[in-house]
Formats: structure tokens, sequence, C-alpha cells
């Protein structure tokens, strides 16, 4: 699909985000979770089916050695494999399209990124936050918007995300910072006051589909509540870079150390 409807663009700038169903074809998804396993499968150790490393295997390894789940995290992200991945899934058009651009020279990106959710995980489970708290290259929040792409059924029951519809509307509110510590993730914590009273939907969706979100709309992760079905979620996130406030993003690298599997490569090792 290259191109939205006229009532798909309507109504995500009234609810704040679209779902486009079998928006992608399932080779480029195929392609990176095969990726995913054979990363688990460098830190576990273990020769498994790649549906058992996706699942008990990575489970297991989370649990019992959270440097391992660290280590596995940031390799993805740092990989060709999911860089590729965002360019052969083709949805910048209907990106352009929902943020009224006419070329491709005017689109950014940021954080192109990829997300692993345990089952029972709270430490880095997204509280209520609006993405353009976490990301500030454009001001306004329909000028740039994230793009959230499930990789394996999503459902409420294994902590797909929490929707407050409308809530875009009213622009960027101040947030609570949290600093990362430890194995927790930062946060940007909306004012709880803001949630009292309304309408959350969650989001459920099957691998091919896109959900498009305004940057200023309220949103969280669910709490993965099975036994053994872990999350698998992609992001990239749009923005506008022919606007007068537009701030690309400075990066500077950091290079934690981690502590790899003990299982695999000895009690003191370190990366």
């Amino acid at each position: 699909m290259n191109r939205l409807g006229d009532d798909q663009v309507q109504g995500y700038r009234e609810s704040g985000f679209l779902i486009v169903r079998g928006a992608i074809d399932p080779a480029p998804i195929e392609a990176l979770m095969a990726f995913v396993a054979h990363v688990v499968r460098l830190e576990a150790g273990v020769e498994a089916p790649e549906a058992d490393l996706l699942s008990r295997v990575l489970v297991e390894l989370k649990r019992s050695h959270p440097s391992s789940s660290s280590w596995i995290y940031q390799t993805i992200l740092g990989s060709w494999a999911l860089k590729a991945f965002f360019v052969h899934i083709g949805i910048e058009p209907l990106a352009m399209q929902l943020l009224s651009l006419n070329s491709p020279n005017d689109l950014g990106i940021v954080s192109p990124a990829f997300r692993f959710d345990i089952p029972g995980d709270t430490r880095n489970v997204r509280a209520w936050h609006q993405d353009s708290a976490y990301f500030r290259e454009n001001s306004q929040g329909q000028e740039h918007l994230v793009a959230w792409i499930p990789m394996n059924p999503a459902r409420k029951e294994n902590g797909s995300v929490v929707l407050a519809p409308y809530s875009h509307l009213e622009g960027r509110y101040d947030s609570c910072h949290q600093p990362a510590s430890g194995f927790a993730s930062e946060q940007y914590r909306l004012p709880g006051h803001l949630l009292a009273d309304r309408s959350l939907i969650h989001l459920e969706a099957e691998p091919g589909d896109v959900a498009f979100i305004n940057m200023d709309l309220f949103h969280a992760s669910g709490l993965n509540s099975t036994d053994d079905d872990v999350r698998y979620t992609a992001q990239i996130r749009f923005n506008t870079i022919n606007r007068p406030d537009y701030r690309p993003v400075s990066l500077k690298p950091v290079y934690p150390e981690y502590t790899r599997n003990p299982a695999v490569y000895g009690a003191a090792s370190r990366s």
C-alpha cells in the first residue's frame, strides 16, 4: 500500500492514530525475526528452533541474566538488519501523506527501534507518556509521528500499547522525568490526573499491520500477562524537516559494559 484514503487521513487527524491493516509484506518481518533469533542464539549459546529462541529461550535468559537481554537489545538496535527492515517495508509514502509532505526530501527520521516485552516484566513497561516528551525534533505533534509495527500478534494479554484517543488535541504537557536506572527504562511520565475519565483502547494488530500515532497522543505499554508469549514490535519516528523550528538531534555514542552470559562466555566476561 502506498496511498491512504481521505477518510483514513481525516480519521488520523481527529483521533490521533490510524491502524493500516495489511500495510506491509510478511517477508521483511520474517527476515528480521530470523535475525533476532540469530542474536538470541549467539548470547544463549544453544541450538533450538526459531520459535523456541524467540519465546522460551529469551524469557529464561532475560530472567536469569538481565545484562544478556540488554546486549541482545542493543545489538539489534545497531544492526544492519533493522535498518534494512525499515527500508524494505516502504511505509514512508503513508507517513508523508499523514504529515502533509510532498517530497521525501522533507521527511526526517529518528530512533529506528525494536522492542521485546517478556511476560511479567515491569521494569521496561512505558508508563503513560507522549512521545513528544522524548523526541523534540518538531514542536507540534502533527508535524511528527511514530509508526508502530507488530512483529507478532499484539494483544491486550501480551501487553499491547494502550491509547487515549483525541488526547493529542490538547498539545504537549510537562512530564515528570525518571532517568534510566540499572535495567529499568527511562520514563517521561504524564501527571496521573490527565488520565481520569478517558476512554482507552488496546491496539490489537497482526504482523503486516502498522499503527501511525501522533507524537502528542497519550499512550502506554500494557503489561504482558502471558506465560511465554514475548511481544515483538518495531518503531520508527518520522518528522518534518522543512519547518522553521525543526531541531535535528545530536547523538553521543555511549558504550556500556555488558556482562555476557556466563554459561557461554565465562563468569568474568565483559564486552
